[in-house]
């Protein structure tokens, strides 16, 4: 793949530390389907360590890292690859592990214990509780209590559920309703695919506060879980449709999931705005569903697409509803066309995203419905190389003549139109006369990393310009990153060819 050649030698020359901590900083909970996609691409490339600054032990548990990245970010598949290529794996007990655990969270119970039972020397300390659950699973359970006496022993934080979980799981005591072990439950802060595992085997769910945290693979074994409650499934789905790592239909069929009175249906668009967004969108989409009034059926789309503006959710909202769009003409306010042409852009449907536009009235012509339509013209720019000058410059002039503009969103399209398009003097000059307001925003971003940006890009360095990609997208959304910030990972990723991740990051601030 010519793609993934590009990163090859991105550890060419480095020392073990250096490399150890980019890969730390690999943003593995992204929300962005873009970012998610290039951090896939960089941990299943193939990369040359230089034996001079990393040595035998070192370059083991740099791999082991890289398992661990991809154990993060739910590519389970790919752990198995490495697994089935290389025998001598077969022997790395951290390796192991993963594999055990992978199969744990996608219910592969039985293929879990049985790569524990083909290693013969288990170290309690590494498989104490997975020998533990595989012992109760072949109903080994005088083996079971032991390893929970030695469990008991350690004396460590968090063990205490486990071993009570373990105890009632032997039990002919239905648990699910133990309100002992759910207080003991809430106690834990963080779950690992053991607990998360002995959890299903008992039928309890988990709360709010130890999903939030999960890695990509544990929010992806939620999904599969029967015990979890209904609104945990629907906020793992909501994750994941951002991320792009489930499909559209599986995103509906969570948001059908929730149960919800007739009464409640029909007075969806009333009652949405009492409720938390999470509930106000499955109460929502099962409406739309129900509806038969063409007129009503686009106010609840409308109302469904403006509260995934809340979450950042308006690409996988836009999926969602496209094809339910009625397809008669119904008069709605400017703010609604906006939604709907920010939703047909989002499938990609260009000409429909325009249309809509026309038929707002020129008086009608606010700030925000030309730069709707500047982002449209830079969008069909930049998928067919053709960019209408007459209308651009009429847009800009337009938005000249209402002075001073507080827009951050303007900002960053003028800076796809400067670094993509070939302009001509006159829109050059209408750009520069442009009197901008100051914002916090638009200085966040160190003017540090924007030069280091600038000289990593200059001298081809990949390492250190990933390294300041990972630091920006480390906690954040895409849709939250300064001017600055998209300046600078628009840099890296076009200086280094990475030309779709490109134009993908640039189509999403064009929305």
């Amino acid at each position: 793949d010519n793609q993934k050649l590009i990163f090859e030698d991105l550890f060419s020359k480095k020392k073990y530390e250096d490399i150890l901590e980019l890969l730390t900083l690999i943003p593995t909970k992204s929300s962005s389907p873009v970012v998610q996609d290039l951090i896939f691409e960089i941990l299943t490339s193939k990369k040359k360590i230089d034996k001079n600054f990393v040595s035998f032990d070192e370059d083991k548990k740099i791999f082991e890292l890289y398992i661990d990245k991809l154990f993060e970010t739910g590519r389970l598949n790919e752990i198995e690859i490495y697994y089935s290529q290389y025998p001598e794996l077969k022997k790395n007990e951290f390796i192991l592990k993963k594999m055990i655990e992978g199969n744990l969270l996608r219910n592969r119970h039985n293929e879990a214990c049985k790569i524990l039972d083909s290693k013969p020397d288990k170290v309690p300390e590494v498989f104490g509780k997975i020998l533990i659950i595989c012992d109760i699973i072949n109903n080994r359970f005088e083996q079971a209590k032991l390893g929970l006496l030695l469990l008991k022993e350690l004396n460590e934080p968090g063990n205490v559920f486990f071993i009570d979980l373990a105890y009632s799981l032997m039990s002919d005591n239905v648990i699910s309703d133990s309100d002992g072990l759910k207080k003991k439950l809430n106690d834990i802060k963080s779950l690992n695919p053991i607990i998360m595992s002995s959890l299903q085997f008992a039928d309890i769910s988990p709360n709010y506060e130890q999903i939030e945290n999960l890695s990509i693979s544990g929010l992806l074994s939620i999904l599969s879980n029967p015990a979890v409650e209904t609104d945990l499934k629907i906020y793992c789905s909501e994750i994941l449709a951002k991320q792009g790592r489930i499909e559209i239909d599986m995103l509906s069929q969570a948001y059908q999931l929730s149960r919800f009175k007739a009464s409640e249906i029909e007075n969806s668009l009333r009652l949405y705005k009492t409720l938390s967004p999470a509930k106000a969108r499955p109460l929502l989409f099962q409406s739309i569903l129900k509806e038969k009034n063409t007129e009503q059926k686009l106010k609840k789309i409308i109302a469904l697409l403006k509260s995934s503006q809340i979450d950042n959710m308006i690409s996988p909202i836009s999926h969602l509803v496209y094809n339910l769009i009625p397809s008669e003409k119904i008069k709605i306010s400017v703010e609604d066309t906006l939604l709907l042409s920010r939703m047909y852009q989002s499938k990609n449907k260009i000409l429909e995203a325009s249309n809509i536009l026309d038929d707002i009235e020129i008086s009608n012509l606010t700030i925000d419905v030309h730069l709707r339509k500047i982002s449209l013209l830079t969008k069909q720019s930049l998928d067919s190389g053709y960019l209408d000058e007459s209308k651009l410059e009429e847009h800009l002039t337009s938005l000249k003549k209402k002075g001073k503009i507080n827009s951050e969103k303007f900002k960053k399209i003028l800076m796809v139109l400067v670094l993509n398009m070939e302009l001509s003097q006159n829109i050059i000059n209408i750009i520069s006369d442009f009197d901008f307001s100051e914002s916090d925003k638009s200085e966040r971003g160190s003017l540090n990393n924007l030069f280091l940006a600038e000289k990593f890009s200059q001298n081809k360095d990949i390492f250190n310009s990933l390294e300041i990609f990972f630091r920006i997208f480390s906690k954040r959304d895409f849709e939250d990153l300064s001017l600055l910030e998209n300046y600078q990972i628009l840099k890296i990723l076009k200086t280094f060819g990475l030309d779709s991740y490109h134009k993908r990051l640039t189509e999403n601030i064009l929305l």
